[in-house]
């Protein structure tokens, strides 16, 4: 598990009451995504915020659930149930409504696991650009050009190349006059349309 990940989740969670042990397993469950040694405050963050997230929602429906137990009162010893093999509606509907609250617990965690692969995959794009050397100014633009099925790697080579055909990357201008600001802007549009699916 990634230490500065852990240390973001406590310090998120401190007012919650939620035992460090419970952290620590949500944490090494919902922190997969980013590598023990990985210093990437972003993603690190990203995912820390969305574990704290569910922390917290966990924490509201367990006191939800402790409330409404104590609402009920306490059935009577002395009193026998006439038919033995009769099912208590409350119990019925108890557990029917125990089964609604995990659900909708499945659901909210399949929401932030989807957010979290979200986020890792906009990391990974954004570190290819980087890697690339696509200019900062379009990388968000551009990223959103990128299918989620698409390989990221094949894509943004692919972006690269337009920049150096257009001449927008100093690997295609070979040494030439750069081109004005406004050319590289009207050049990246058109780049942008000709890669957007219509």
């Amino acid at each position: 598990m990634n230490k500065k990940l852990f240390a973001k989740v406590k310090d998120l969670c401190k007012d919650t009451g939620l035992s460090e042990k419970y952290l620590n397993v949500i944490t090494e469950k919902m922190g997969g995504s980013v590598e023990d040694d990985s210093t990437d405050d972003a993603a690190i963050e990203a995912t820390a915020n969305l574990i704290s997230e569910l922390a917290k929602e966990s924490q509201s429906e367990a006191t939800r659930w402790v409330n409404a137990k104590k609402k009920d009162p306490d059935p009577d010893p002395n009193k026998k149930d006439p038919d033995p093999n009769k099912k208590d509606p409350d119990t019925t509907n108890g557990d029917s409504e125990m089964e609604k609250r995990l659900k909708a617990m499945e659901e909210k965690m399949s929401g932030y696991e989807a957010k979290e692969s979200k986020a890792k995959r906009t990391a990974a794009v954004m570190a290819a650009m980087d890697k690339h050397k696509i200019p900062t100014e379009f990388r968000d633009r551009l990223a959103k050009s990128i299918s989620d099925d698409e390989d990221i790697e094949e894509a943004v080579t692919s972006l690269k190349q337009g920049f150096i055909t257009a001449g927008l990357s100093p690997e295609g201008a070979e040494g030439s006059k750069a081109a004005s600001e406004k050319e590289i802007e009207e050049s990246a549009d058109s780049l942008l349309e000709s890669i957007t699916v219509k």
